[in-house]
């Protein structure tokens, strides 16, 4: 049996050939949806571009102390983070201690992202060396002796899901918390979907031993995180520690779904005994997927 090119002649073959190719590049969307975008520095190294702390968390009580200034008046709109305590030194966001009167806020980026890879580096302060991650008395508190050990922060992404930074001996996982009543919850609404560096798990463990050297301690730290439709996945310093899927039909979570700026968590001093201690963030970028 002839081929086609043989019968209708090797020029007119070729441009039928051509018009075939453009036709699968131009009709198959799903090609062009599975390439992820272009990578997007998040940090310029330099100054708080693209990145505000929104107003709602501008503002709060003073430190103690006798002298402490009042609280500064609720701000008109998202501030600048030099503001509100967030720093830059050396090429390096820090976040941790705010100006006298000032509550220090999330770092929230202006664009929103919704199906995305996040990359950055991360270093937590680390005091504290009686830690438990044991659960006491009817408020579920942590068991640390020295609430230093339960210094954190975390990113944020889709509004409602919490890739946490802690230390995992003190209860606080690298790993992916939520606000949900369920009765695995802790405290009532704390979720742990998955504790992350502890091991996976689905839920709250008084112990664990995997990946017992994987977080460097008081040293900087990779993170990856990827987040398409409701699978979130999770690698820390290559190693993936968590992978989940989570599709809420609550209606009040229906806003996790959507798209939504990115925040990394100013540390809560309060769940750490008013602990001035510091996180610091560098080398981010995201890509759309």
């Amino acid at each position: 049996m002839k081929s086609i090119c043989t019968c209708i002649g090797a020029s007119i073959c070729l441009v039928l050939a051509s018009f075939l190719v453009a036709s699968v590049v131009v009709t198959s969307p799903t090609l062009w949806a599975q390439s992820p975008g272009a990578w997007k520095t998040l940090f310029n190294g330099k100054d708080f571009t693209d990145w505000v702390v929104p107003p709602s968390a501008g503002r709060g009580g003073g430190r103690s102390g006798g002298n402490a200034a009042a609280p500064a008046p609720a701000p008109a709109g998202p501030r600048n983070p030099a503001a509100v305590g967030w720093k830059i030194e050396n090429g390096v966001i820090v976040g941790g201690q705010a100006p006298e009167g000032q509550r220090g806020g999330s770092l929230t980026s202006v664009d929103k992202f919704k199906d995305v890879e996040l990359e950055f580096d991360f270093m937590l302060a680390e005091h504290g060396t009686k830690c438990s991650a044991a659960l006491v008395g009817p408020n579920q508190a942590n068991a640390s002796e020295e609430r230093t050990c339960t210094y954190n922060s975390g990113v944020y992404l889709r509004t409602g899901y919490q890739v946490n930074l802690g230390r995992r001996e003190a209860g606080e996982f690298i790993g992916v918390v939520i606000h949900r009543q369920s009765p695995k919850a802790i405290r009532g609404n704390v979720l742990w979907l998955d504790t992350g560096d502890c091991g996976g798990l689905r839920e709250y463990p008084t112990s664990c031993d995997k990946f017992p050297n994987l977080r460097k301690k008081d040293d900087w730290n990779h993170m990856r995180i990827t987040f398409k439709g409701p699978r979130l996945q999770v690698w820390l310093n290559g190693t993936k520690i968590s992978d989940l899927t989570d599709d809420p039909t609550d209606p009040a979570e229906a806003s996790w779904k959507e798209a939504a700026p990115i925040w990394f968590q100013w540390p809560p001093a309060g769940e750490s005994g008013g602990f001035a201690g510091y996180v610091k963030y560098k080398n981010i970028r995201a890509r759309e997927i």
